[in-house]
Protein backbone atom coordinates (compact mmCIF):
# COMPACT_ATOMS: atom_id res chain seq x y z
CA UNK A 1 0.00 0.00 0.00
CA UNK A 2 1.95 2.90 -1.25
CA UNK A 3 0.90 6.42 -0.93
CA UNK A 4 2.07 9.25 -2.07
CA UNK A 5 2.00 12.38 0.23
CA UNK A 6 2.41 16.06 -1.14
CA UNK A 7 3.24 19.01 1.38
CA UNK A 8 5.39 21.90 2.09
CA UNK A 9 9.15 22.11 4.15
CA UNK A 10 7.02 23.92 6.53
CA UNK A 11 4.70 21.20 7.01
CA UNK A 12 7.00 18.68 6.82
CA UNK A 13 9.58 20.17 9.65
CA UNK A 14 5.76 20.92 11.99
CA UNK A 15 5.06 17.60 12.23
CA UNK A 16 8.10 15.85 12.81
CA UNK A 17 9.11 18.46 15.78
CA UNK A 18 5.81 17.44 17.14
CA UNK A 19 6.18 14.17 16.68
CA UNK A 20 9.90 14.52 18.42
CA UNK A 21 8.05 16.42 21.32
CA UNK A 22 5.27 13.73 21.76
CA UNK A 23 8.70 10.79 21.13
CA UNK A 24 10.58 12.58 24.09
CA UNK A 25 7.27 13.04 26.73
CA UNK A 26 6.90 9.76 26.59
CA UNK A 27 10.49 8.87 27.14
CA UNK A 28 10.63 10.80 29.77
CA UNK A 29 8.23 9.32 31.36
CA UNK A 30 9.24 5.76 31.35
CA UNK A 31 12.86 6.94 32.43
CA UNK A 32 13.46 6.32 36.53
CA UNK A 33 14.09 10.23 38.04
CA UNK A 34 17.37 11.53 37.42
CA UNK A 35 19.27 11.67 41.05
CA UNK A 36 22.40 13.93 41.94
CA UNK A 37 24.82 13.81 45.35
CA UNK A 38 24.66 16.90 46.87
CA UNK A 39 28.43 17.69 45.81
CA UNK A 40 27.08 17.86 42.39
CA UNK A 41 24.01 19.87 42.91
CA UNK A 42 26.18 22.38 44.57
CA UNK A 43 28.70 22.44 41.41
CA UNK A 44 25.84 23.02 39.51
CA UNK A 45 24.83 26.04 41.47
CA UNK A 46 28.29 27.36 42.24
CA UNK A 47 27.77 27.34 45.65
CA UNK A 48 29.50 24.97 48.31
CA UNK A 49 28.76 21.44 50.03
CA UNK A 50 27.21 22.77 53.33
CA UNK A 51 24.66 25.58 51.66
CA UNK A 52 23.38 22.77 49.45
CA UNK A 53 23.49 20.31 52.66
CA UNK A 54 21.41 23.16 55.07
CA UNK A 55 19.18 23.59 52.10
CA UNK A 56 18.53 19.90 52.03
CA UNK A 57 18.50 19.72 55.78
CA UNK A 58 15.64 22.17 56.16
CA UNK A 59 13.58 21.08 53.48
CA UNK A 60 13.91 23.79 51.01
CA UNK A 61 15.64 21.02 48.52
CA UNK A 62 13.98 17.50 48.61
CA UNK A 63 15.61 14.60 48.83
CA UNK A 64 15.86 10.59 49.27
CA UNK A 65 16.09 9.04 52.35
CA UNK A 66 19.60 8.44 50.92
CA UNK A 67 20.58 12.04 50.65
CA UNK A 68 19.92 11.93 47.07
CA UNK A 69 18.86 14.83 45.15
CA UNK A 70 16.05 14.41 41.96
CA UNK A 71 16.39 16.74 39.09
CA UNK A 72 12.65 17.54 39.63
CA UNK A 73 13.54 19.03 43.16
CA UNK A 74 16.33 21.22 41.80
CA UNK A 75 13.35 22.80 39.19
CA UNK A 76 11.24 22.45 41.43
CA UNK A 77 13.76 24.95 43.70
CA UNK A 78 14.72 27.18 40.78
CA UNK A 79 11.16 27.89 40.15
CA UNK A 80 10.50 29.40 43.77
Amino acid sequence: MSEIILTTKAELRTELLSVLVEYNNNRKENLPPRLFTINQVAKMFGKAHVTIKKLVGNGTIRSTKSGLIPEDAISDYLNI
